[in-house]
């Protein structure tokens, strides 16, 4: 799983207050160490250029915070293999110092520098939204609360799958509100939440990220690889969205109805419900993509390069995006059918997702009534994956 799991930009995470239910066996002890020097770093670096320090000076000095882990940490998410040089440090280095020295960096050189010079500039106008914030994380008890956190993702997770040791950082960022990258877990400083106690939800959406760990398969045909791997795409964020963020139903309700959205503001809250009601619309075509695409890749007429580029132009294309959506259909029309258990038996083999899915639906259909079937015989095909010997 841990391929997937990297691949994606984790926009929605935390976007719903996650419910503080308690694990069944809560994991005793996962260690983790907690990091947010570089706010307090970054805060002393835009003082001194508000001051009238030399550009010289202040590149200097950005350098050496740029060095550090929480950034390299950042940069290694921004800048995976599937997309290389999307950041390249030279640009954000450019993007920070033009909130003094205008001329350094122009909008338009970076889309990803661009959407993060508006967070920038936001809180370099006024220091004091961001000493205000900075106070409230030094109040907060982050180890009780990721504690916490950590405890609610297990109870969502198979109990042999573990959320393993970790490093947290929150850093200026205004890219990602939260992102997980090998054993590291990033939350954005300018995004964290007005009432910095609903970070919890971002944080257990992160922990079941962490501790989803899908058993590795081999297969002899190339084509099987590509096959399990779309599998494998809808699980991480499937199951953190539906279960951890609770995020609600195209034509398959919440899981959890007494939570309400209250990490979005009013205004991005209203054009992600509006995407997602946009979403709802078009399952069928949603579905229909799905089914087509594991199909051309199980025929072996779709390569890891195309299916690469088809994640990026359509399946993580937009604000809510597509992949999270169906991924929360699928694995909440599994719950309602058959339990959690079969979920867990899902994460555990993604190759059962199809076919748990299509009994779902007829198992209840006074709730799921609405929901698209998936092709029997794509579904068979999954559930049969790898037994086909090479040609």
């Amino acid at each position: 799983m841990k391929r997937f799991a990297a691949l994606f930009l984790i926009i929605t995470a935390g976007v719903l207050s996650a419910c503080r239910e308690p694990a069944s066996d809560p994991q005793a002890a996962v260690r983790f160490a907690v990091d947010s020097t570089a706010c307090q770093e970054i805060l002393g670096l835009l003082k001194e250029m508000k001051s009238g320090c030399s550009q010289a000076d202040a590149a200097a000095r950005l350098d050496g915070i740029l060095d550090s882990k929480p950034y390299t940490v950042m940069f290694a998410h921004y800048n995976r293999d599937w997309r290389p040089n999307h950041l390249p440090p030279g640009i954000f280095k450019r993007m920070v110092l033009s909130l003094e020295y205008p001329n350094l960096y122009h909008p338009g050189e970076n889309q990803r520098a661009d959407r993060m010079l508006t967070f920038w500039t936001k809180y370099y106008t006024d220091l004091t939204k961001y000493e205000r914030k900075l106070q409230q994380i030094r109040e907060t008890d982050l180890n009780g609360m990721i504690a916490e956190a950590i405890a609610f993702a297990q109870s969502w997770l198979p109990p042999e799958m573990i959320v393993p040791e970790f490093y947290f950082t929150i850093h200026p960022n205004g890219g990602s509100p939260g992102f997980i990258i090998n054993e590291a877990q990033g939350y954005d400083f300018f995004q964290l939440p007005e009432d910095i106690s609903q970070l919890y939800g971002m944080i257990a959406h992160e922990m079941h990220h962490a501790g989803l760990d899908i058993p590795r398969r081999e297969f002899a045909r190339e084509s099987d690889v590509v096959a399990f791997s779309i599998l494998e795409m809808f699980v991480g964020e499937g199951t953190a969205n539906k279960f951890i963020s609770n995020v609600p139903g195209g034509n398959v309700p919440a899981i959890r109805e007494n939570e309400t959205m209250d990490y979005f503001d009013q205004e991005t809250l209203r054009a992600w419900m509006d995407e997602w009601d946009r979403f709802t619309g078009m399952e069928d075509e949603l579905f229909h993509k799905l089914a087509d695409t594991f199909d051309r890749a199980y025929a072996g007429d779709l390569t890891e390069e195309e299916l690469n580029r088809e994640i990026r132009d359509f399946w993580l294309k937009g604000f809510a995006q597509p992949l999270y959506f169906v991924g929360s259909e699928l694995f909440g029309a599994i719950y309602y059918g058959f339990g959690r258990e079969a979920c867990f038996d899902a994460m555990r083999d993604p190759r059962l997702i199809f076919d748990l899915y299509n009994r779902s639906l007829q198992r209840r259909p006074e709730l799921l009534g609405k929901c698209p079937a998936i092709p029997a015989s794509t579904a068979e095909n999954a559930r049969l994956l790898g037994q086909k010997s090479a040609s």
